[in-house]
Protein backbone atom coordinates (compact mmCIF):
# COMPACT_ATOMS: atom_id res chain seq x y z
CA UNK A 1 0.00 0.00 0.00
CA UNK A 2 1.65 3.50 -1.33
CA UNK A 3 1.44 6.50 1.14
CA UNK A 4 -0.84 9.45 0.07
CA UNK A 5 0.09 12.32 -1.43
CA UNK A 6 -1.42 14.16 1.59
CA UNK A 7 0.87 12.41 3.71
CA UNK A 8 4.49 12.96 1.87
CA UNK A 9 3.64 16.61 1.65
CA UNK A 10 2.73 16.85 5.16
CA UNK A 11 5.94 14.50 6.38
CA UNK A 12 8.22 17.23 3.26
CA UNK A 13 6.77 19.91 5.20
CA UNK A 14 7.39 18.64 8.61
CA UNK A 15 11.06 17.47 7.57
CA UNK A 16 11.28 21.13 6.14
CA UNK A 17 10.19 22.66 9.57
CA UNK A 18 12.48 20.47 11.77
CA UNK A 19 15.39 21.11 9.88
CA UNK A 20 15.31 25.19 9.28
CA UNK A 21 16.38 26.02 13.09
CA UNK A 22 12.88 27.75 13.51
CA UNK A 23 10.98 26.86 16.81
CA UNK A 24 7.40 27.83 16.88
CA UNK A 25 6.81 29.84 19.52
CA UNK A 26 4.47 28.42 22.09
CA UNK A 27 2.50 31.66 22.87
CA UNK A 28 2.44 35.46 23.18
CA UNK A 29 5.34 36.83 26.27
CA UNK A 30 3.75 36.69 29.58
CA UNK A 31 1.23 39.87 30.16
CA UNK A 32 3.12 40.64 33.85
CA UNK A 33 6.86 41.02 34.82
CA UNK A 34 6.10 38.20 37.63
CA UNK A 35 4.40 35.50 35.33
CA UNK A 36 7.57 36.06 33.04
CA UNK A 37 9.72 35.06 35.96
CA UNK A 38 7.87 32.36 36.84
CA UNK A 39 7.40 30.70 33.27
CA UNK A 40 11.46 31.16 33.11
CA UNK A 41 12.22 29.57 35.92
CA UNK A 42 9.55 26.94 35.14
CA UNK A 43 11.51 26.26 31.64
CA UNK A 44 14.64 26.40 34.03
CA UNK A 45 13.54 23.32 36.13
CA UNK A 46 11.98 22.00 33.34
CA UNK A 47 15.30 22.32 31.51
CA UNK A 48 13.54 23.46 28.47
CA UNK A 49 15.97 25.34 27.28
CA UNK A 50 13.87 26.44 24.05
CA UNK A 51 11.39 28.14 26.11
CA UNK A 52 14.04 29.41 28.04
CA UNK A 53 15.02 31.29 24.78
CA UNK A 54 12.18 32.22 23.99
CA UNK A 55 11.65 34.23 27.63
CA UNK A 56 14.90 35.58 27.18
CA UNK A 57 15.18 39.04 25.49
CA UNK A 58 14.51 42.73 25.13
CA UNK A 59 12.59 45.39 23.76
CA UNK A 60 13.61 44.32 20.65
CA UNK A 61 12.11 40.26 20.65
CA UNK A 62 13.10 36.76 22.71
CA UNK A 63 16.83 35.98 21.74
CA UNK A 64 16.02 33.52 19.30
CA UNK A 65 15.33 37.00 17.27
CA UNK A 66 18.24 38.65 17.74
CA UNK A 67 21.28 36.65 19.14
CA UNK A 68 21.98 34.88 15.65
CA UNK A 69 24.42 32.98 16.88
CA UNK A 70 22.91 29.66 18.06
CA UNK A 71 26.02 28.13 20.12
CA UNK A 72 26.67 31.41 21.90
CA UNK A 73 22.53 31.69 23.17
CA UNK A 74 22.66 27.94 23.99
CA UNK A 75 26.03 28.64 26.22
CA UNK A 76 24.38 31.26 28.01
CA UNK A 77 20.71 29.68 28.46
CA UNK A 78 22.91 26.45 29.58
CA UNK A 79 24.63 28.09 32.32
CA UNK A 80 21.89 30.35 33.34
CA UNK A 81 19.62 26.75 33.62
CA UNK A 82 22.63 25.38 35.77
CA UNK A 83 22.61 28.59 38.07
CA UNK A 84 19.52 29.00 38.65
CA UNK A 85 17.63 25.10 39.13
CA UNK A 86 15.87 25.25 42.16
CA UNK A 87 13.23 23.08 44.59
CA UNK A 88 10.86 26.97 44.65
CA UNK A 89 10.85 30.32 43.96
CA UNK A 90 8.84 33.35 45.75
CA UNK A 91 8.81 36.59 43.99
CA UNK A 92 9.92 38.80 46.97
CA UNK A 93 8.83 42.33 45.26
CA UNK A 94 8.40 44.44 41.59
CA UNK A 95 10.12 47.59 41.15
CA UNK A 96 10.35 50.44 38.53
CA UNK A 97 13.95 50.51 37.10
CA UNK A 98 14.02 54.73 36.46
CA UNK A 99 15.52 56.15 32.74
CA UNK A 100 15.07 52.56 31.52
CA UNK A 101 12.13 52.58 29.72
CA UNK A 102 9.68 50.89 32.02
CA UNK A 103 12.11 48.11 32.76
CA UNK A 104 11.07 46.40 36.04
CA UNK A 105 13.12 44.82 38.42
CA UNK A 106 11.88 41.39 39.78
CA UNK A 107 13.25 40.28 43.11
CA UNK A 108 12.94 36.25 43.70
CA UNK A 109 13.92 34.40 46.80
CA UNK A 110 15.23 30.99 45.30
CA UNK A 111 15.45 27.79 46.95
CA UNK A 112 17.36 24.99 46.37
CA UNK A 113 18.90 22.21 48.97
CA UNK A 114 17.27 23.87 52.61
CA UNK A 115 19.17 27.35 50.95
CA UNK A 116 17.51 30.64 50.09
CA UNK A 117 19.21 32.95 47.46
CA UNK A 118 17.70 36.45 46.40
CA UNK A 119 18.31 37.14 42.72
CA UNK A 120 17.03 40.21 41.23
CA UNK A 121 15.69 39.59 37.16
CA UNK A 122 14.90 42.55 35.09
CA UNK A 123 12.27 42.24 32.88
CA UNK A 124 11.82 44.28 29.56
CA UNK A 125 8.33 45.53 28.14
CA UNK A 126 9.08 44.19 24.00
CA UNK A 127 7.96 46.23 21.50
CA UNK A 128 5.09 43.10 20.26
CA UNK A 129 3.42 43.05 23.90
CA UNK A 130 4.62 41.05 26.87
CA UNK A 131 7.35 40.88 28.87
CA UNK A 132 10.93 39.30 28.15
CA UNK A 133 13.80 38.35 31.09
CA UNK A 134 16.55 40.70 29.53
CA UNK A 135 19.15 40.17 32.74
CA UNK A 136 19.78 38.17 35.75
CA UNK A 137 22.78 39.38 38.46
CA UNK A 138 24.19 35.91 39.23
CA UNK A 139 26.13 37.21 41.80
CA UNK A 140 24.00 36.16 44.34
CA UNK A 141 24.36 32.50 42.84
CA UNK A 142 27.93 31.91 43.02
CA UNK A 143 29.62 30.09 45.39
CA UNK A 144 31.02 32.04 47.65
CA UNK A 145 28.52 34.46 47.80
CA UNK A 146 26.09 31.51 48.72
CA UNK A 147 26.87 32.23 52.49
CA UNK A 148 25.54 35.05 52.80
CA UNK A 149 22.09 34.28 51.24
CA UNK A 150 21.47 31.00 53.73
CA UNK A 151 18.27 31.57 56.07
Amino acid sequence: MAPSHRFLAALGFGALAACSGQRVTIGPAPVSPEATVGQFLAAVNANDHARMSELFGDERGPSTVYIRNAARRDSVITIMQHLLVSDSAHVAGTDLVPGTGGRRLVRIDLFHRGKRVAVPFTVAPQRAGGWLVANIDIMPLMPSANSRNSP
